[in-house]
């Protein structure tokens, strides 16, 4: 008996659990493989990171410069608010009444001015320079016959603010005088000089509790540095320093240094 020939027949399950093959693409289809792709993903994703860190660089520096300048300017208020200021309603008139007296002096227009009228961190500094007539004989701490007049002027306006404290100070040029560091030199001068103004500024009515500080410098401070052994480095400076108040004041015309 013939035998029948066996074919092979595919199992329906086998076939089921096969993958099926992905369909070739047709003629003119562009495809792009899944790994480009994701390649092509990650890319974008990494550049539009880059591209906006520089922000929140730029808005932290915004930030902390904001809060930098406000710190700065806190500080500045509270110091300025807590700062005292002069009262000038006295000592503007007395520098006008004193540039007055000085200015109808025939003497004193003739030469060189030895006043010096100006504003300082104190108040009103009336500083008499040896301007061609001595204040004092050379090394001598007693006033000259020129500068007695000269504080006459000083003592009648300063006594227009009888509430107001004087300061005086001394000054000389760096001419070496008496034994130098170890013995009398320009700075015990500079201080009898001042001295001697003191007691000048009482003689004419300067009543004495008015005198706060009497300083000599020697050469120490020179008002002409680039010719320090000049006479006009020789002077006496009076201050009349006016009360000190806090709070906001109408200053007149004159803003203190």
């Amino acid at each position: 008996m013939a035998s029948t020939p066996v074919t092979d027949v595919p199992d329906a399950q086998t076939s089921a659990e096969e993958p099926s093959l992905p369909l070739k693409p047709g003629p003119g289809t562009k495809t792009k493989s899944p790994i480009l792709r994701r390649r092509a993903n990650k890319k974008r994703v990494h550049t539009s990171s880059n591209h906006g860190a520089w922000k929140l660089v730029y808005a932290d520096f915004v930030t902390v410069l904001m809060a930098f300048f406000i710190v700065v300017w806190v500080m500045l208020f509270d110091n300025i608010a807590k700062r005292e200021r002069i009262d000038t309603s006295c000592i503007e008139p007395v520098a006008n009444e004193l540039k007055e007296l000085i200015q109808g002096d025939a003497g004193l227009q003739s030469g060189k001015m030895p006043f010096d009228i100006d504003y300082s961190s104190d108040g009103l500094r009336i500083t008499l320079k040896d301007a061609g007539e001595p204040l004092f004989q050379k090394g001598g701490t007693v006033l000259s016959e020129f500068a007695r007049k000269q504080f006459q002027k000083i003592a009648s306006v300063a006594n227009k603010c009888p509430t107001h404290k004087l300061k005086i100070e001394g000054y000389t040029d760096s001419e070496p005088y008496g034994g130098g560091a170890k013995g009398y030199s320009n700075w015990e001068l500079s201080a009898e000089r001042a001295n001697s103004a003191r007691r000048e500024l009482i003689a004419e009515m300067v009543p004495i509790e008015r005198i706060a500080q009497v300083i000599g410098y020697g050469d120490s401070v020179p008002s002409m540095p680039q010719d320090p052994t000049n006479p006009l480095n020789r002077r006496i400076s009076i201050t009349i320093i006016p009360p000190k108040i806090k709070g906001e004041v109408k200053m007149g015309g004159m803003s203190p240094v």
